[in-house]
């Protein structure tokens, strides 16, 4: 039989897990580190580059352990390669957080028989990120629609 005291604790906690996000108004983790596309219009079967800017949203700091992670997903219309590689952009205050991040290059591909138009790649971008003001740490995975475009060879 259950004490009365472990039950009651059991029920706080439990209370906890469901109200605190409301209570402190996140009912979803808030776009902490945002992505800048820069990419021109690419002719198909030619390599093109698509440079990835993260801005770090003031208030919040990202730890380097376990470092950021964009997962791109395959696409039968395009080639991509290059490394994803989260690499800090100079020194800050605390050697366990990005002061900011340097840009991450891809190089695209759309294959020979890409018609020209207006297409998106598709992933995941998971990271770990703390609130100065509030005082927590926590995970997002967030879903990433990289906007490409397709013209006509010239």
């Amino acid at each position: 039989m259950i004490s009365s005291v472990r039950l009651f604790c059991i029920t706080i906690i439990s209370l906890a897990f469901l109200i605190g996000p409301v209570v402190y108004g996140q009912t979803r983790s808030p776009q902490v580190l945002q992505l800048q596309y820069d990419l021109k219009p690419l002719a198909a079967g030619v390599d093109g580059l698509l440079n990835i800017n993260l801005v770090i949203r003031e208030g919040f700091k990202v730890p380097k352990r376990p470092a950021p992670r964009i997962k791109i997903s395959p696409s039968s219309e395009f080639e991509i390669k290059g490394d994803l590689i989260f690499l800090e952009d100079g020194k800050g205050k605390d050697p366990e957080y990005f002061n900011g991040f340097k840009p991450l290059t891809l190089h695209i591909k759309p294959g020979s028989t890409t018609k020209p138009g207006k297409y998106s790649l598709g992933g995941e971008f998971v990271y770990f990120y703390c609130s100065e003001k509030d005082k927590y740490c926590s995970r997002t995975a967030e879903n990433l629609q990289i906007p490409l475009e397709v013209v006509a060879k010239k």
